[in-house]
């Protein structure tokens, strides 16, 4: 089903090609927006205001022109021009109503859309060194990225989620040393743990599970380079995925830094990078001339020990995601310390020749409050607090809302006390119990008799007409925009929207069943429990 937003869209984009023959050339990105104030109507647009400067026109009267060239459009009663240029549209109250139906009727797919034309997209989050459990940022950053998974779906995108795990470097060398030194001090040997090696319980945990007894070795080098391997393998098996799983969260794909070297996909970037001359030598060390592509300052891929840097590596992996496995397009979410990362991974891939494959999500940090003071609970992790024991504490439902309603860029504080309340204030429990209303309100209708020649018409339930009517507009923005902190944040005002309606309007009216209103009510549930589903959340039947 087309949308009236879609609707208005199409027609707009081609009255204005019909109109003016530089629309023709290049047709507007035509905007339709649902103004906040009533009284501008149901629907809105300022494609005037747009085509002033490129038709070098008063936008006024381009705005008659467009609505004098529109004529009749089925479902709308009135259009107006207004200054300083809008068209605003009024919809006929039964163009609203017998939307209820075609949702019904649409079911698990409305809300759907074919705007991602099969695309392929790798989408990396979280990411986290295999040093250490997620932390609350990680949690942040990977509950974003698997909504995004989901509402990309919905448009029509074939989404691929990808673990990506550094399992080279001197992070895996610190590692692997702390969990040598923990053993050896399980088995009573009298070894120093110096204060810069991996704190906290799970390096003891993965200690106990070395067995170190295996191993004849002439020097504690060769020890670690022996041991690393199972080391990391324990890390991601006993930490990371079961912290995955935890969240809710299923990979396509767990792949390893090291793969990137198998295949000497290095030497393949750093060879194309030569062939356009932008490799140079300086203090012994290789650089990548990214300046060139707009980074403030060039950047070494090989130090002048020889060791490679985690650039390099970067620059290989995405030869390997759009050259090798042809992805359309990478979306990828970074925590705030890698702002400056941006600069020169965006001169990367138009040195490759990879421009605007790939975008960035920087996910900022996350603070734990209780009692309006910030906390720390984490005994696993050493010296911050692990995803898993806040989803322990809350639950995953409360974890995921509350971390998915703040956007991705902003900072953020997590209410530990009211993401635990049992109220209305819980903005998780106020959503789910809607869906547990609506649930309750359906099963109370079974056996009733339904009321002939009934019919909704109140302002109360047009108005939850419309807000279901934002579900398939809300997925296509989410799958543009990534703006996933819309999407909790559209329950909310769902739930708020049907409990006036509710309030209002009966449903059961003296044992008997309005069956327009009740269909209002099951399209209600159906968007609800759908937009639930995309933000990983679960609808309960009752609370």
């Amino acid at each position: 089903m087309m949308t009236m937003t879609q609707i208005l869209r199409a027609k707009l984009t081609q009255t204005a090609a019909d109109l003016f023959e530089e629309c023709k050339q290049q047709p507007p990105v035509v905007r339709v927006e649902t103004p906040s104030d009533p009284k501008f109507g149901d629907y809105s647009t300022n494609l005037a205001m747009q085509l002033a400067p490129v038709v070098k026109d008063g936008p006024m009267r381009i705005a008659d022109k467009l609505k004098v060239a529109l004529g009749t459009v089925p479902g709308i009663t009135t259009i107006e021009v207004v200054p300083p240029g809008f068209l605003n549209f009024r919809v006929a109250a039964s163009w609203f109503t017998q939307q209820v139906r075609a949702i019904l009727d649409a079911g698990k797919e409305y809300g759907a859309s074919t705007i991602g034309e099969g695309k392929r997209v790798i989408l990396e989050f979280i990411s986290a060194n295999p040093t250490g459990p997620m932390t609350l940022a990680n949690g942040r950053g990977g509950f974003a990225g698997d909504t995004l998974a989901n509402v990309l779906v919905a448009a029509g995108y074939k989404p691929f989620r990808e673990y990506y795990v550094n399992d080279i470097g001197g992070q895996v060398e610190k590692l692997t040393e702390s969990v040598i030194r923990r053993s050896f001090q399980l088995k009573g040997i009298k070894v120093d743990y110096p204060t810069d090696l991996y704190q906290g319980e799970y390096v003891l945990e993965i200690a106990k599970k070395l067995h170190l007894e295996r191993y004849k070795l002439k020097s504690a080098n060769e020890l670690k380079q022996r041991v690393k391997g199972r080391v990391v393998k324990m890390m991601l098996t006993e930490l990371q995925r079961v912290a995955a799983k935890k969240l809710g969260i299923g990979y396509y794909r767990w792949f390893r830094e090291s793969e990137l070297y198998e295949q000497r996909l290095d030497e393949k970037a750093l060879a194309l990078l030569a062939e356009k001359g932008l490799i140079y030598k300086q203090d012994g060390a290789t650089w990548f001339r990214t300046t060139q592509f707009g980074d403030d300052k060039d950047r070494v891929l090989i130090k002048s020990d020889g060791e490679k840097t985690y650039f390099l590596a970067d620059i290989a992996l995405r030869w390997n995601r759009f050259r090798q496995r042809k992805f359309d397009c990478e979306v990828l979410f970074l925590g705030a310390d890698h702002h400056g990362y941006q600069g020169r991974m965006q001169a990367a891939m138009s040195a490759l020749g990879f421009e605007k494959k790939l975008e960035i999500v920087i996910v900022q940090f996350v603070r734990l409050i209780k009692a309006g003071q910030e906390v720390k609970m984490s005994k696993r992790a050493g010296n911050y607090v692990a995803i898993e024991e806040l989803i322990d504490e809350v639950g995953l439902d409360a974890a995921r809302f509350f971390f998915l309603m703040h956007a991705a860029n902003t900072h953020m504080d997590f209410d530990l006390d009211l993401a635990k309340e049992k109220s209305e204030k819980n903005p998780v429990y106020y959503v789910q119990y809607a869906h547990a209303r609506i649930c309750s309100i359906v099963k109370k209708t079974k056996g009733l008799p339904t009321k002939k020649g009934a019919a909704i018409s109140e302002p109360a339930a047009l108005g939850l007409i419309k807000q279901l009517l934002r579900l398939p507009e809300l997925v296509e923005e989410v799958a543009m925009s990534y703006d996933v902190h819309k999407l909790p944040f559209y329950t909310m005002r769902l739930a708020e929207t049907f409990h006036v309606f509710y309030g209002q309007v009966r449903v059961i009216d003296h044992g008997t069943v309005n069956p327009r209103a009740l269909e209002l009510v099951q399209a209600t549930k159906l968007v609800l429990a759908k937009t639930l589903r995309l933000m990983g959340v679960s609808a309960p039947e009752k609370m």
